[in-house]
């Protein structure tokens, strides 16, 4: 999955997609499901951040959840 970089405007439609597609791809795993919906919760309905500190929360909340996805991936094979 592609990951935002800090320099970008955060792009919600395309971290939603990123989210959904990762989500599809381990849906035997529920302990990743769980984790990508909790985090998906967050953002489904959001037009925008509220401001740049709510969009940097964003940013870094998704880089971890990709991180804790990719180390429960790596356990599972």
């Amino acid at each position: 999955m592609r990951e935002q970089p800090d320099h970008e405007t955060l792009d919600l439609i395309e971290m939603r997609r990123q989210l959904t597609a990762l989500r599809s791809k381990h849906s035997d795993n529920l302990l990743i499901t769980s984790l990508l919906n909790r985090f998906f919760v967050k953002v489904a309905f959001l037009v925008k951040p509220t401001d740049l500190t709510h969009e940097q929360y964003l940013k870094s909340e998704f880089e971890r959840t990709l991180t804790k996805v990719k180390e429960i991936a790596a356990r599972s094979d």
